[in-house]
């Protein structure tokens, strides 16, 4: 413990005789990730070299000065030990004290310095004051085994235009709470997993967004009180595609809208189009934010065969509701030629790329 807050310790005891040796009250333990649960849950994993920080609420927990008139003075804390599936004693440099009726504690783990992995289930903790007294709260912790991944499957594949289900099969999961579960892949920002149904201890059913973009990623799941498992190279999302695409005609006017027709030449294990609703966006700027290049839906789609779909850019209403009066066309696409994105109801996609896309006259 540092020396100022030794000193005012020191001073602390010294003045109020009332609080030497009395019996502290233990009224609960906090993990501070998961403030409303009781009783508390912590990870026998994790939590970096000092393990988990555990807060301890009550009354009456008394530090006592240990050699006061010598040039180490030293305050000794209460006593703050474990039972239940292992008896265990918090080490002193292990306890902090906030006030009277805050005490903090880092428990260790199994990855902590020094380690100490505590077998999962209910235990309960008492607090002993230097002088005497102590106080004991049964079932005040679960301690809980860090979560395991031993498999992940889409059971459909993946679809482009759809949110693609993902089992996730393991242990420690938490039906009780949420975890977070997060895609990760170098160089892009991490893809949280929003959807998701603990079913039990050993599964979890999620969903990976619509779009996501193709590659190999690593899965982490974090449990609620924090320990937290990654998967590396868990996940390989990928598409099934349409053939070549071109379009006709290849440019239109920015004052007035352009009904284009996108043909599909599918060969090999490329798709044909299937009937049904397609998502057909232009990749371009709109004049209200030139510098931003979004995907801006095109409207009146219509499947006309199985290699052939009609739909309409909107040069002229971008994003605007239609029928647009301004001559000018303010919510316009910028001119400048762009690029075709073509979702499938199948699932499949497809790109048709600016240098064979579609031109936006001024």
């Amino acid at each position: 413990m540092r020396l100022p807050v030794a000193a005012a310790l020191l001073s602390l005891v010294a003045c109020s005789e009332s609080t030497e040796g009395t019996t502290p009250k233990l009224e609960g333990l906090i993990n501070p990730r998961q403030r409303l649960i009781t009783p508390a849950h912590v990870c026998n994993a994790g939590g970096g070299t000092t393990g988990w920080r555990l807060e301890l609420i009550g009354s009456r927990f008394t530090p006592v000065p240990r050699d006061a008139l010598t040039d180490t003075p030293s305050v000794e804390l209460p006593l703050v030990s474990l039972s239940g599936p292992a008896d265990y004693t918090l080490p002193a440099d292990h306890l902090f004290f906030a006030r009277t009726e805050l005490m903090r504690m880092d428990l260790p783990t199994r990855d902590s310095t020094p380690s100490n992995t505590l077998p999962p289930g209910a235990y309960s903790v008492s607090v002993t004051n230097p002088l005497g007294g102590t106080s004991e709260l049964e079932d005040a912790l679960r301690v809980v085994p860090p979560p395991e991944i031993t498999s992940l499957t889409v059971p459909g594949g993946f679809r482009y235009n759809a949110a693609s289900p993902l089992v996730i099969e393991g242990r420690g999961f938490r039906p009780d709470a949420l975890p977070l579960i997060v895609l990760q892949r170098q160089g892009e920002e991490d893809q949280p997993l929003f959807t998701l149904t603990v079913v039990s201890d050993t599964r979890i059913e999620t969903e990976v967004p619509p779009a996501t973009p193709e590659g190999t990623y690593a899965l982490t799941i974090t449990n609620p009180e924090g320990c937290s498992v990654t998967r590396p190279l868990a996940l390989t999302v990928t598409y099934p595609r349409l053939g070549n695409l071109s379009v006709s005609p290849a440019s239109g006017p920015a004052k007035s809208d352009t009904v284009i027709t996108l043909t599909n030449t599918a060969s090999g294990a490329s798709k044909e189009f299937s009937p049904g609703t397609h998502d057909v966006y232009l990749v371009a700027p709109v004049k209200t934010d030139p510098s931003q290049t979004v995907n801006i839906p095109l409207y009146d789609e219509t499947f006309i065969s199985s290699s052939q779909l009609r739909a309409t850019v909107p040069n002229c209403s971008g994003f605007d509701s239609r029928p647009v009066t301004d001559p000018a066309c303010p919510g316009g696409i910028v001119p400048g030629t762009y690029g075709f994105i073509v979702a499938d109801p199948s699932g499949a996609y497809g790109t048709l790329p600016a240098s064979s896309g579609f031109t936006v006259t001024p």
